[in-house]
């Protein structure tokens, strides 16, 4: 996906700002098919013959284009916007399960921290595996995914991206492979002709390690039922994923729009061309790279996972939960009596100063007179605010000769 903050410079902005990301390089050539059509055109109507014609066409072909166009970009970006959110349940539910494992889980030995980080690698490869799957790639032996689940056994759980196909083997599946010219390697998942899917798979080993931890009387109830329910919610995104990726926009309505915008382009010489003459050129370069401009970036974002610039950025995605989960490795969760009791702590400020170990020694009725007079400042302080602001500004007034 493309971003400001990836190109540096002016110039580079200037530049890559109306070229790169567009849909500019995919759209030319369709410009000047229309572009000679319409110089034929006009030739014709120079030097042979009078080719206007009345104005009514307009008007009809004009508002059933612009209706079929509006919903083909609403339903495009429905699709687009609905990915993104989907992926944000994910990240949220992954993080749910992170916290619960990482803080709720008990470490009574050495087997315990083991077993937590697998847990956690495998939170990792559920994301991974469910980029590379909703981007039609089966294998799992891409680099980012392969050592997270190398040590996993293999079900080969049937895919729900794709119908099984009529006929199975190697050529069947290379065929099939070859219309989705977007991938950067073919590989087959397993040695199977069939799909799998591996996030699926992944949840089976997440769901045995909370059952685990569950007999094991290792983390609380609240703990176990967290992890239950996020991980079925990561199951449930992966089924809306799908939906996505399965529900395509009708043909026969892709192919309507398609011919009623080319009717539309091809016909609006005839209306116009008494009157703009060769200007009518302009205006039908104009005309087509906005409406077959509108098709395309339509046709770009339905499916928001592939590799295309403005597809969602999913490698970015999964680099920053990776090193979310990093970040929480490389660090021991406080207790409660550890931060709480720190001497840097100062739960009372700015009345007192006073670290808990020194409030200890105070009665609860000291405690109690220490924390009215904390309300009391604080309520001073957000009525002083608002009178600085007014002095301030009846300062700054000029006065009145």
């Amino acid at each position: 996906m493309l971003s400001l903050n990836s190109i540096g410079g002016t110039e580079e902005i200037f530049w890559w700002c109306r070229i790169r990301g567009t849909v500019i390089t995919t759209l030319w050539w369709k410009i000047v098919i229309v572009l000679l059509y319409t110089f034929i055109l006009l030739c014709i109507h120079t030097f042979v013959g009078k080719l206007d014609f009345q104005h009514t066409l307009i008007p009809i072909l004009g508002v059933v284009v612009g209706l079929l166009l509006g919903f083909r970009t609403n339903s495009a970006y429905d699709r687009y916007w609905e990915g993104r959110k989907l992926w944000t349940n994910m990240t949220q539910d992954v993080r749910k399960l992170t916290r619960c494992i990482w803080s709720g889980v008990e470490e009574p030995n050495q087997q315990a921290i083991i077993e937590k980080k697998s847990a956690l690698n495998l939170l990792l490869a559920f994301v991974i595996a469910t980029k590379h799957y909703l981007r039609e790639e089966y294998s799992d032996e891409y680099d980012d995914l392969k050592q997270l689940i190398s040590h996993l056994p293999r079900f080969k759980t049937p895919s729900s991206n794709l119908p099984l196909p009529p006929e199975t083997g190697v050529e069947a599946d290379n065929e099939k492979n070859e219309t989705r010219q977007w991938r950067p390697f073919k590989l087959k998942a397993y040695d199977h002709s069939t799909p799998t899917n591996i996030p699926i798979e992944i949840s089976y080993y997440i769901l045995s390690y909370i059952k685990h931890v569950s007999k094991g009387n290792l983390a609380p109830a609240w703990a176990i039922s967290t992890m239950q329910s996020s991980l079925s919610n990561l199951v449930d995104t992966l089924s809306n994923f799908e939906r996505i990726l399965r529900t395509p926009i009708p043909m026969a309505y892709s192919i309507h729009l398609h011919i009623s915008v080319w009717l539309y382009i091809l016909s609006l010489p005839f209306q116009i061309i008494g009157t703009t003459g060769w200007w009518t050129l302009a205006v039908l370069g104009l005309g087509s790279f906005c409406l077959l401009g509108i098709l395309s970036v339509a046709y770009e974002i339905e499916n928001p996972f592939g590799y295309d610039e403005n597809d969602l950025p999913l490698d970015d995605f999964c680099r920053v939960m990776a090193l979310e989960i990093d970040m929480i490795l490389g660090s021991r969760i406080l207790t409660a009596e550890e931060w709480i009791y720190a001497e840097s702590n100062k739960p009372f400020a700015p009345t007192s100063m006073s670290t808990p170990s020194t409030l200890l020694q105070k009665s609860k009725e000291e405690l109690l007179e220490i924390l009215v007079k904390t309300k009391t400042s604080h309520q001073l302080l957000t009525q002083t605010e608002p009178n600085e602001k007014l002095e301030t500004s009846t300062r700054d007034k000029p006065k009145a000769d």
